[in-house]
């Protein structure tokens, strides 16, 4: 189960009649993502608050009957997008993911998140049926019906964040748990696109004719994050070292998907007993370019690659690609914690591998 979070609103147990509701084989999938994200740019970017009414109504008009009865909703943490946990009265479990309150702001790459984790999941559940579980997706409403703002409403798995549990598992539960991230991680960077660049404009066939080309795009954009803030970063040198080694991810020609969330502690469900991986989330942020973006590829333990099956092969260009990588995800980790400050975390740790990434990719030939 997972536990109580700290910012859970429980809403009122309703009495209503019970009447039809949803088979069981619905309760199967896995729980939703609660890595930041946002929606389509066709769809408002950001909601007010949901309530029990207006969950419930939204969940009848998925499954298109008045008679089902929500008997609790429950909002759960998330770092961007408003996620709620909803129990019929049968004891089916839902996840209603809607876009980020209007309070927050949300970054260039996450103004697509809705849509990403929609497009990412079908995708997932076409073409790798069974082999990964990842939530299951019932319906989006991109205009957002009854909510009056898109929603997700996607299946559910009991599992507490590998977050929680890192300090209470042992080597060996942990080294089993990083091949089994490897072996998932191998399944997903084996998919492949025709196009560079994001979900969205790759599901559009508007995505780039090369890896060098999208990632600009990529890294701008987060510079820009910065920049709106008025955040103080070495802007000049990083556009300057960057560009002098872009040429290096030339070498990547297949756009693979990459979920750069997929294996972070926040994004990985763990079965309290079993120590095994019940569920992986995390697919709003989703890229297809060069696996080597994701951090446990380009940081992955000794068992990781042990499920991976191999480590990335060497290349002329290698070291500064993964340079390039830590740059990027330093660079989105400042513009996210400065955009939306969380109580007790800072970007010392972001600033500190963006300065020696800069400094070693200044010092390349």
């Amino acid at each position: 189960m997972h536990l109580p979070p700290l910012d859970v609103a429980v809403y009122p147990v309703v009495a209503m009649n019970h009447g039809r509701h949803i088979s069981r084989s619905a309760r199967a999938g896995s729980a939703v993502s609660s890595i930041s994200s946002s929606s389509s740019a066709s769809s408002p970017t950001c909601a007010p608050s949901a309530d029990f009414s207006g969950i419930q109504r939204a969940i009848q008009s998925v499954f298109r009957s008045s008679k089902i009865t929500v008997r609790k909703a429950e909002r759960l943490p998330g770092r961007l997008h408003q996620v709620y946990r909803a129990q019929l009265a049968d004891g089916s479990i839902f996840v209603l993911k809607c876009p980020p309150h209007v309070s927050s702001r949300a970054l260039r790459h996450e103004k697509h998140g809705l849509e990403t984790e929609l497009k990412t999941l079908r995708y997932l559940r076409e073409y790798r049926q069974g082999q990964l579980p990842v939530p299951e997706v019932y319906q989006y409403q991109e205009h957002g019906g009854v909510l009056g703002s898109p929603f997700l409403l996607m299946s559910f798995v009991q599992g507490r964040k590998l977050a929680e549990m890192l300090t209470y598992l042992s080597a060996h539960e942990r080294t089993t748990i990083d091949r089994t991230l490897g072996a998932y991680m191998r399944i997903i960077t084996m998919l492949n696109a025709q196009q560079f660049g994001m979900t969205h404009t790759v599901f559009a066939n508007k995505g780039s004719g090369s890896w060098r080309e999208a990632f600009r795009a990529l890294l701008e954009s987060a510079l820009r994050d910065c920049e709106d803030m008025l955040i103080t970063l070495p802007y000049d040198s990083i556009r300057y070292y960057v560009e002098q080694h872009l040429h290096t991810l030339d070498e990547v020609q297949t756009p693979c998907m990459v979920a750069m969330d997929m294996c972070d502690p926040q994004s990985v469900l763990v079965d309290e007993q079993t120590k095994k991986v019940t569920g992986l989330v995390g697919f709003s942020n989703v890229i297809w370019g060069d696996p080597l973006m994701n951090e446990a590829i380009a940081t992955g333990s000794d068992a990781f690659f042990e499920g991976y099956g191999e480590r990335p092969p060497r290349s002329p260009g290698l070291h500064a690609r993964q340079l390039i990588y830590a740059i990027y995800r330093a660079t989105v980790q400042i513009a996210s914690l400065n955009h939306r400050p969380q109580p007790r975390v800072n970007d010392t740790d972001a600033r500190r591998s963006m300065t020696f990434a800069v400094n070693r990719l200044a010092a390349l030939k």
